[in-house]
């Protein structure tokens, strides 16, 4: 269909213009006839005007003119991209504007010229801009840059503040938003502008309420207007143009109207949208999905504040979005899982999950959606603290219902997987982190998927060589000890798991298939290993590099050869008896456990002087040889969760050999025995406690932030990812400090706390 206005009629308009003749009957052809009836042809004359100045190297032409009572009309004249309104929305939104109405008119696609003059209206399908440059002269007249669509924009904006916006650094934002899309590179100014808006977010007061109220969304089909109508009635949420329509924009629907009204404390957005062809969205079940995403978003951005990045917060969640969509039914199915999802409780706890690990999305919730849909179905769960004998339970039960090896596996990685997520989940939620119930129920996990893992293997190793048994006949038995922080009941965050394999003594299978008890439990540790899946580096994986010899060693130690290596006399480094002070048995045989602990305390604890200089220089090869000139890195660095570390075994290792009770594993619990037993001053042990918790959270939140156990060196001091860090560790503007200076100030007591308690009390008074 052609544009009812008579190309000459407007071409009287126009004259004494330089506008080609070629230019104004493709806008006349191309555009939609509601556009000719809202704008006289003087407004149209401009919009022509601006459309001839885009070229290749100018993707937006902009045009802004004040109103009245802070409001100013803002026409964006651009090549076509379903990405626009998205990038217009947020940059204005970051600059403290608001979209409060607005007209969206896109080009239709051009057809093959008819006769040499005319073009119809073909559909109107959004095309994403092609990569690269189009080779085209200058001139917006020829062929290759006349056909490509454009858009008119016209918006009525409002300013939230009294300070007028400088439209002037807007104007080439807007222009160099434009021009990325125009190069096919989108996701640059969209993180770009994703920094502002979370910045803009974390400044508007009253951003966040403490109730939600309901969000009512009418669509409506018979508007006359070729599109669908939504009528969004609801509380005024910030930014939540801009994260509707980089939904929308997700899901190929193109807004083509904006209608803002206020009405008291509730707000009413009309939206006039089309599908990616510039169709009516007419498919039952795509209304349905599009009431779903309106409404959970309108909901999110509520509550988006409360996210440590809230800019990836609102990307994960489009992302569970398409999740939900793709697996779960239609009908009854989909309807529950929306109505759960709406919750207050679970819109919240969804909002800080997914603004705070990006790692933690991809490798958890994004590819264990069957796993997360439970846990946020019954949000509550997550706050249960389970027990060893609970966890057992379950797990047993599971595995019970199979008999393969390999289904077997499956099952009890699935277990492990899913109680991660639900233990981090709960650490990440409560706004009182207890740092020491946590490090407890992912150890006790740890012990319970090791105890299950290595009944799975044994029973498949006994199939094949029988029974290992001692030349006296009776059974070998196994340890499984623990070290490091399992051995301490410490395990964070994708710490890993170091562990030594003990078997009573030599002797050979009982068959079919005879082998001798070295080998038999040299396969059955390296099955264990291969049983236990590690998702990534350092997330539950197995380290085994704490055995007698390391790495030149057996996987599995005899008795006798473990007393041979960690005895006064044997081949053991004094750090790796130093390690020893974190040995405990948890799993395997309970007797054979407790006489490797009672063989360690002879080698650790006894009268002989401390090797206290080694150590001293041992902490300065990993200080020269582990932290990179000019960084901070929180374990290794002078001061790092290490030197407490050290501090606490070192006093363990001076008193433990007169008394046994300050000989534990722990390090919080070995400094409160110290504390109680006179060895470490009430000063020492507050201060030494509040720094050595403090640095532990700090770890986990690095280490939550980037999926592995390696890096723990802090970010810049000024960058992004350090004021997430501060966020994600619950830390809010104060005492005329961001959250970021607060972090920083923190860090840097504590540490000094760390560095101080080892350099005066333990150095000086051993080795002065």
């Amino acid at each position: 269909m052609t544009n009812t206005i008579p190309f000459t009629e407007l071409s009287e308009k126009l004259k004494g213009t330089d506008l080609p003749d070629t230019l104004i009957r493709d806008h006349l052809d191309r555009m939609e006839p509601a556009y000719f009836e809202r704008y006289e042809p003087g407004v149209v004359r401009r919009h022509i005007e601006m459309i001839n100045r885009l070229g290749p190297v100018n993707a937006a032409e902009i045009d802004v003119e004040f109103l009245d009572d802070a409001t100013w009309r803002l026409t964006v004249v651009a090549f076509d991209n379903l990405s626009v309104i998205s990038i217009l929305s947020g940059l204005l939104a970051s600059n403290g504007l608001s979209i409060r109405r607005g007209d969206v008119f896109t080009y239709a696609d051009a057809s093959p010229a008819v006769d040499g003059r005319k073009r119809s209206l073909r559909s109107r399908r959004r095309r994403r801009a092609r990569p690269g440059t189009p080779a085209a002269p200058p001139d917006i007249t020829s062929a290759s840059l006349r056909t490509q669509r454009k858009i008119v924009d016209v918006f009525r904006v409002g300013a939230s503040s009294e300070k007028p916006p400088d439209w002037s650094a807007i104007t080439r934002e807007i222009k160099d938003a434009m021009h990325s899309l125009r190069m096919n590179s989108a996701g640059a100014p969209q993180r770009r502008i994703n920094e502002r808006v979370v910045d803009y977010l974390r400044h508007e007061e009253g951003a966040e309420r403490s109730s939600m109220f309901p969000v009512r969304v009418a669509i409506d089909n018979d508007t006359g207007t070729g599109a669908t109508r939504l009528d969004i009635t609801g509380q005024d949420t910030p930014a939540f143009l801009y994260a509707l329509s980089t939904a929308l924009a997700l899901r190929d629907i193109n807004i083509q109207r904006i209608d803002i009204a206020a009405a008291g404390a509730e707000v009413q957005d009309t939206l006039e949208v089309t599908d990616r062809r510039g169709d009516k969205i007419t498919d039952p079940r795509k209304l349905h999905e599009l009431r779903f995403v309106i409404t959970l978003i309108k909901q999110f951005t509520h509550l988006l504040t409360r996210a440590p990045n809230p800019a990836q917060a609102l990307e994960h969640f489009n992302q569970l979005i398409d999740q939900v969509l793709a697996n779960v039914p239609p009908g009854r199915a989909m309807e529950e899982m929306f109505d759960q999802l709406e919750k207050q409780e679970v819109i919240s706890a969804m909002a800080t999950l997914f603004g705070t690990s990006d790692f933690l999305w991809k490798d958890f919730l994004r590819m264990q959606y069957k796993n997360l849909f439970p846990v946020l179905q019954d949000i509550k769960v997550v706050g249960i603290v389970r027990s060893r004998e609970q966890m057992e339970g379950e797990l047993a039960a599971r595995l019970s219902k199979v008999g393969s090896y390999a289904r077997r596996k499956e099952l009890l990685n699935r277990y492990k997987d899913k109680e991660m997520l639900r233990i981090s989940m709960r650490q990440i939620l409560e706004k009182k982190q207890d740092i020491h119930a946590f490090s407890r129920e992912l150890t006790t996990l740890a012990e319970v998927v090791l105890e299950s893992a290595y009944d799975i293997c044994d029973q498949e190793q006994r199939r094949q060589y029988g029974e290992p048994t001692l030349p006296s006949g009776e059974p070998c038995v196994f340890s499984i000890c623990a070290l490091g922080k399992c051995g301490g009941r410490e395990l964070g965050w994708a710490s890993d798991i170091e562990l030594m394999f003990v078997y009573a003594g030599q002797g050979s299978t009982s068959g079919p298939h005879v082998v001798l008890n070295s080998e038999y439990y040299e396969r059955l540790v390296r099955m264990i290993c291969s049983t236990i899946e590690s998702r990534r580096e350092g997330l539950f994986e197995i380290d085994l590099r704490l055995r007698p010899y390391g790495e030149k060693g057996a996987l599995a130690s005899s008795l006798e050869k473990f007393n041979a290596y960690f005895n006064e006399k044997g081949g053991a480094l004094p750090y790796e008896r130093h390690a020893l002070i974190k040995l405990r048995a948890i799993g395997g045989d309970p007797v054979l456990g407790g006489d490797v602990e009672a063989a360690r305390d002879a080698f650790v604890y006894h009268e002989a002087p401390v090797e206290g200089r080694s150590w001293t220089h041992l902490r300065e090869r990993q200080n020269d040889e582990l932290v990179e000139t000019g960084a901070i890195n929180v374990k290794y660095s002078y001061g790092g969760l290490i030197d407490i570390e050290y501090f606490v075994q070192d006093l363990q290792i001076l008193y433990g050999a007169r008394n046994d009770s300050v000989r534990g594993p722990n390090t919080l619990e070995a400094m409160e025995v110290l504390n109680r037993s006179g060895f470490l001053s009430d000063e020492e042990r507050g201060m030494l406690d509040r720094a050595y918790r403090f640095l532990v959270r700090l770890i986990n939140a690095l280490r939550m932030v980037r999926g592995n156990a390696r890096d723990l060196v802090l970010p810049d001091w000024s960058s992004q990812e350090f004021l997430f860090l501060a966020r994600r560790l619950g830390y809010e503007e104060g005492d005329g400090a961001g959250p970021g200076e607060r972090l920083r100030r923190d860090i840097e007591r504590n540490m000094e706390w760390a560095a101080r308690a080892l350099r005066t009390r333990f150095v000086h008074k051993l080795f002065d």
